[in-house]
């Protein structure tokens, strides 16, 4: 059986909008009628009257158009809403008006990366930091970005730098690993994913991979252990359960019977997932020949 490239979760990145009130004494003109619409709209949207908010934002806009705020709220509100191209175009206004915001050309980048414009996405990251070199998080946005893209030697770097400066997280330690995977830089992947798993023992992502570095390196018995905690994990992936069955079958080839309960166990996830339709036929044919084997003893 072959191998198949495991699914990658990727996690999402939420952006919170500004929620301080702005005072509006020792401001003339318009801005003023701009901080006073902006603050009503911070009101309306805690109190989840999104429409009037959004009309506020876009009233404080009107009154003072170069008043970063709103633009960074509208954003926001969005992106959380999954309409980048409206957020899209409030982030870039942003960094318009002050193309030295960090914090604008990060959002922007975390958008263009919604919309699949990876190089977009890395310019921005990278002004952000231009910017702002102690903008840490922005490491791991970029490490996202690269993994995407299959850069390992830029997604580790980015991750080194990211885990040495911020501390460690698990996602740090992941997206390292997830480098080091794809490199077949294998021990100091395993180290990687082990760092993830020690501060999140139910993480998926760094279980899974710690069990396709194991079959990789014929290392059935760990890989089963690991694809175990997978399968608990995440019952209904189809993946998990084809690579649990792989490792049991190539350390327990005389446990007929037992070898094809678990792939029985897959392809009863399989047909449910259309992800996993190519792997039906070859599997059945698998079944078919393991059931002929257990017929002749």
């Amino acid at each position: 059986m072959v191998l198949q490239k495991p699914s990658v979760i990727i996690w999402t990145v939420g952006i919170l909008a500004a929620l301080c009130l702005l005072p509006t004494s020792a401001i003339a003109g318009d801005a003023v009628k701009a901080k006073e619409h902006f603050n009503s709209g911070i009101k309306l949207m805690a109190e989840k009257k999104e429409s009037l908010a959004i009309a506020e934002y876009r009233l404080a806009i009107q009154e003072d158009p170069h008043f970063i705020d709103p633009y960074f709220n509208l954003g926001s509100y969005y992106f959380n809403n999954e309409k980048y191209g409206e957020a899209e175009n409030y982030f870039r206004k942003a960094t318009e008006i002050d193309s030295r915001n960090a914090d604008a050309w990060a959002k922007l980048g975390l958008t263009y990366s919604k919309e699949a414009k990876n190089v977009e996405a890395e310019n921005a990251y990278k002004t952000a930091l231009s910017n702002k070199s102690d903008f840490y998080e922005v490491y791991k946005y970029l490490g996202f970005l690269y993994q995407a893209r299959q850069n390992w030697p830029a997604l580790i770097d980015n991750m080194k730098i990211y885990n040495e400066k911020k501390g460690g997280d698990g996602e740090g330690y992941f997206l390292l690993g997830r480098g080091y995977q794809g490199l077949k830089k294998y021990p100091e992947a395993i180290i990687a994913y082990n760092e993830a798993i020690k501060l999140n023992k139910d993480y998926f992502n760094a279980s899974n991979g710690l069990g396709q570095i194991y079959l990789a390196q014929e290392n059935y018995a760990q890989a089963f252990k690991m694809f175990e905690q997978v399968v608990r994990l995440k019952p209904d992936n189809y993946l998990a359960h084809y690579n649990l069955a792989i490792a049991f079958e190539q350390q327990n080839s005389d446990k007929l019977s037992e070898v094809i309960t678990y792939w029985n166990k897959f392809l009863r996830i399989a047909k449910n997932n259309p992800k996993a339709q190519k792997l039906i036929p070859q599997t059945e044919q698998h079944l078919k020949e393991l059931q002929d084997q257990q017929d002749k003893k």
